[in-house]
């Protein structure tokens, strides 16, 4: 409350907030349970709050005791860039510290000093990778296209978990058993969502994505299969009749631009 009043003499607004933060958490079986501390989880105003409480917890606070390391945050998850493995762990202790001053500490399991490993960078340690915005960070093999020379560098790609949450939804569409649609249709439903994965997760290495591709082809010969008749007891005549349609429509699926037939 009192970071948001640095930011608004309106009564109503600080008003209103108040009594959200102060509102009892219904729970499953009917009762209320007080609350006292922290946002309420999955409230719409939580990421708002959690974002200025931040901003003076820790974004004011980095810039007025570390001006010279720099960060990202987004929301409560922060990667913080140092030059030595005692430099992190000095960091660490010390913003743990400041954690405790507002009320808050750092997850004991999630919080890692991860060592950026590529070519250029000898030794080996336990934790060489990282999850930030839905990309892991961690070493993967590059090419030198001047060279033509592999080599490893410390690069992001779409997470596992992220990976798997996406092919889990796909699944869940059940596109098979949507027989009473046609082709186009299936595209101009599903293209938003895996367009909008595709935008985002291709931003880096964008062939970790292609499982995703690949799956989604499969669902769309299972549709085959399950739609026409003489399909439907043969796989390959299936993948060569979706096949067909992508030669003549490479671009009706938003995968399919991403995953694009040789020419």
């Amino acid at each position: 409350m009192k970071a948001l009043a640095r930011h608004t003499d309106q009564k109503w607004v600080l008003l209103y907030v108040e009594r959200w933060l102060e509102a009892p958490m219904l729970m499953a079986d009917g009762s209320l349970v007080p609350r006292v501390k922290g946002t309420p989880q999955g409230s719409p105003i939580s990421p708002v709050l959690a974002n200025l409480f931040l901003h003076y917890g820790f974004d004011a606070w980095m810039a007025r005791v570390f001006p010279a390391v720099r960060f990202e945050r987004f929301a409560d998850d922060v990667v913080i860039h140092c030059v030595s493995e005692s430099h992190a762990r000095d960091l660490r202790e010390a913003l743990a510290r400041r954690l405790v001053e507002v009320g808050l500490e750092l997850h004991p399991d999630k919080t890692k000093v991860v060592y950026c490993k590529d070519s250029n960078r000898r030794g080996n340690y336990e934790q060489v990778s990282f999850t930030f915005c839905g990309y892991t960070f961690r070493p993967r093999k590059a090419m030198n296209k001047r060279q033509g020379v592999a080599f490893t560098s410390f690069l992001p790609a779409v997470s596992p978990g992220k990976l798997s949450e996406m092919s889990h939804r796909a699944a869940s569409w059940r596109l098979h058993r949507r027989t009473n649609m046609t082709l186009t249709g299936l595209a101009t439903e599903v293209n938003p969502v895996i367009g909008g994965w595709l935008a985002y997760y291709t931003a880096f290495y964008p062939s970790a994505v292609d499982p995703l591709c690949k799956r989604m082809d499969r669902h769309l010969v299972r549709w085959a299969r399950w739609k026409y008749k003489r399909l439907e007891h043969s796989d390959p005549r299936a993948r060569m009749w979706l096949q067909g349609v992508r030669t003549r429509e490479p671009e009706l699926f938003a995968h399919w631009r991403h995953n694009a037939l040789p020419r």
